[in-house]
């Protein structure tokens, strides 16, 4: 038996014995999940799902350590887009880490949008606004998003024709109008006027 092979089983064997209270050992859980990423991914991916679906309780209580730290740890191994398409392939992970945890990891959001998947992006928000367990408010959420939107794209306002790529350039105009049309389109379903106002202030270059 290889290394990888006796780690993996004994892993295994670990999730096997804690998964019955997720509540209660749901951070070693998510360190099972982050060390089979790297020998294992589909088995992590498994892993992942059912303690998302199996562990609700401790979503709502602390969800970052099952949601935000193992998108984490996959970003790392899979990159970003890589999540973003895991994401695309299982809305069950999107409604379980957008509408179930208290705590929504805005980066999937913001890099959803960066990959041009504004759709997915749309459903996380529209799951984040109607969650009743996050800890911050929608506004809250909506304002990490649009900053990091806003950073993304900044290199598009000050685009200098003799040094940077044309072909990447126009890609992520295109990008970028489709994303602040969505980011847009949410600011306005928010009811306080000052968080309105600081939304609208961040995304003034796209209005």
């Amino acid at each position: 038996m290889s290394n990888n092979e006796s780690k993996e089983a004994i892993l295994v064997d670990s999730f096997n014995i804690l998964k019955d209270d997720i509540e209660r050992h749901d951070s070693k859980l998510a360190t099972i999940v982050e060390k089979m990423i790297t020998i294992n991914a589909g088995l992590a991916l498994e892993m992942w799902k059912f303690l998302l679906e199996n562990g609700q309780q401790a979503l709502k209580e602390s969800g970052y350590t099952l949601t935000g730290g193992i998108i984490y740890d996959f970003k790392n191994r899979i990159g970003a887009e890589g999540v973003i398409q895991v994401f695309k392939d299982h809305d069950d992970l999107v409604e379980a880490c957008f509408g179930i945890s208290n705590d929504v990891y805005t980066y999937s959001i913001s890099e959803a949008i960066q990959y041009g998947e504004i759709s997915l992006a749309d459903r996380m928000l529209s799951l984040a606004q109607t969650n009743p367990y996050k800890d911050n408010s929608f506004a809250e959420i909506l304002e990490e998003v649009c900053d990091t939107f806003a950073s993304d794209f900044e290199d598009i306002q000050t685009f200098d024709e003799d040094w940077d790529d044309q072909d990447e350039h126009d890609r992520k105009v295109i990008v970028a109008s489709f994303g602040s049309n969505l980011l847009l389109r949410w600011v306005q379903t928010v009811t306080d006027s000052e968080q309105r106002a600081r939304l609208n202030v961040t995304l003034i270059d796209y209005v």
